[in-house]
């Protein structure tokens, strides 16, 4: 499939670190009532906590992957005027979405198992009883010894995701590599078909 050109009427096409990093932080503003609202239910009891673990592990890699199949933009994307595509850029699929956070899932799915596995070790009155600063640093040291291998590889993908994103044209991170998607500024977004039409003419299409 053809990219669209690296620039269009003298302006980039494609979405660099510092609009990103601004939708990332906008999208973390959103998640902030949400993560206020689980940590106070972690205090209620250990089930709940870990009710509140699954969903609250799971929330926001599905709000990410139905945004982006359903508007291809989270909202903080949208807030900055930038939108997930195909390379041509026309509209991902279900399967673009799911793919671009498959390994971002993975970690996910890691940390729950590692945070059940720490609470059902809990003592539950002193657990329940302390604050939420408290209990991480309560649970922590209940982590099973092979997390430590999770955060090690959580810090190498999140990394090697930054100077990928960085050091490339079109400033795709690893996980666009995986799906075979762009970022781009979203007035782009509704001209793949006229570029495509072009039969060439202004599509870059090196890898």
């Amino acid at each position: 499939m053809k990219f669209l050109p690296i620039k269009k009427d003298g302006q980039k096409v494609y979405a660099g670190f510092w609009k990103r990093f601004g939708a990332a932080i906008v999208d973390l503003l959103v998640s902030i009532p949400l993560i206020f609202i689980f940590t106070y239910l972690e205090g209620i009891s250990i089930g709940i906590a870990m009710i509140t673990v699954i969903i609250g592990s799971t929330l926001f890699p599905m709000y990410t992957i139905y945004f982006h199949y359903r508007f291809g933009a989270t909202l903080g994307k949208m807030a900055v005027g930038i939108k997930v595509t195909l390379p041509n850029g026309s509209t991902i699929g279900l399967k673009q979405a799911i793919l671009r956070f498959s390994v971002d899932l993975g970690f996910a799915l890691f940390i729950i198992i590692v945070e059940i596995i720490a609470l059902s070790k809990v003592d539950p009155e002193q657990y329940l009883s302390a604050g939420w600063m408290k209990r991480s640093e309560y649970i922590m040291p209940l982590y099973p010894a092979w997390y430590v291998v999770v955060e090690v590889g959580f810090h190498v993908w999140y990394w090697s995701e930054l100077l990928v994103l960085l050091f490339n044209k079109r400033k795709r991170a690893i996980h666009d590599f995986i799906a075979g998607t762009v970022v781009i500024k979203k007035q782009y977004a509704q001209q793949g078909s006229q570029f495509d039409a072009t039969n060439g003419k202004g599509i870059d299409v090196s890898p």
